[in-house]
């Protein structure tokens, strides 16, 4: 049976390869000029955008834009005035975001910082959480501030500042305060900032005035009760333990502000009241005479 057989075709001795110009021409030539002068021209752009005054932010010119409703005109200009942001960067500065979160997470006022973003050509929004004064700890007749996480809010006040909620006063504290933006350890301030902390998201605040916390008793042990919170007409309310006790028997956080809400029902703004005792499976109130 026959068979076929592909000859292939030998150049012949005289063909020489042909250049590459001359394969191609010259389209091949002009597009990668073409690409190189697209480069060039976009790196002088960049040059010029990052270098312009147009897209240029002054950091230092930025500023609280949606304060928080608490925040008074004196608490922003302090948070303005602890270590402010300097220099100037171009909005195109791959570094810009990343300095400015940086820069805000280390302020002393700010719990968080929660977006940075840009807006061209030259405006930068920075939203932060800032620190929510809970306590105001007594000093040698001075007060320090704190938040619910035990946080030194920056600054001495020779009165308790005046806000649209309960900052408690607390007494007992004897250890040194920290550098602002530092948890002050301590447990006595814990202590207190775990009763403010119950009493606010039960709105125990708004059914009676809490004047102080005492915890100068905390960690000594005892039969006495190691927190008491001073209301109206100086009535003294035994909490009992430390919120972070595990001593057995001891009732929980939500067990003494239920008793306490149900004494407040019953004596409302605890009027004619001498003391009370949460810290029982009944409650104990004791009337005035």
């Amino acid at each position: 049976m026959p068979t076929e057989a592909a000859v292939e075709k030998k150049p012949a001795a005289s063909e020489k390869p042909q250049p590459f110009l001359a394969r191609y021409g010259f389209s091949a030539t002009v597009a990668v000029l073409g690409v190189l002068m697209l480069v060039l021209i976009h790196r002088s752009v960049y040059a010029y955008l990052t270098s312009g005054d147009d897209y240029t932010i002054d950091l230092a010119t930025l500023h609280v834009a949606d304060r928080p409703e608490w925040a008074g005109d004196g608490l922003v200009s302090e948070f303005k005035t602890n270590s402010p942001l300097t220099g100037k960067m171009s909005i195109f500065d791959a570094d810009l975001t990343k300095h400015v979160t940086e820069h805000y997470a280390q302020n002393p006022w700010v719990s968080r910082v929660l977006t940075v973003q840009k807006e061209f050509p030259n405006t930068l929004r920075v939203k932060v959480e800032m620190r929510k004064p809970l306590l105001a700890i007594e000093m040698k007749g001075q007060y320090v501030l704190v938040d619910r996480e035990s946080v030194r809010i920056p600054g001495t006040y020779v009165n308790v500042p005046k806000f649209t909620f309960t900052v408690c006063r607390v007494l007992g504290v004897k250890s040194a305060p920290p550098e602002g933006g530092k948890k002050w350890i301590d447990a006595g301030i814990d202590a207190a900032a775990g009763v403010a902390s119950a009493l606010v998201e039960n709105r125990v605040d708004r059914m009676m005035t809490v004047h102080s916390i005492d915890v100068s008793r905390v960690g000594r042990g005892g039969r006495e009760t190691e927190v008491v919170l001073h209301a109206e007409d100086s009535v003294p309310i035994e909490w009992g333990r430390s919120p972070t006790s595990r001593e057995y028997g001891e009732l929980t956080v939500e067990e003494k502000v239920r008793n306490l809400k149900g004494v407040l029902m019953s004596q409302p703004r605890l009027k004619g009241v001498g003391r009370v005792k949460v810290q029982f499976d009944d409650p104990v109130v004791i009337m005035r005479r």
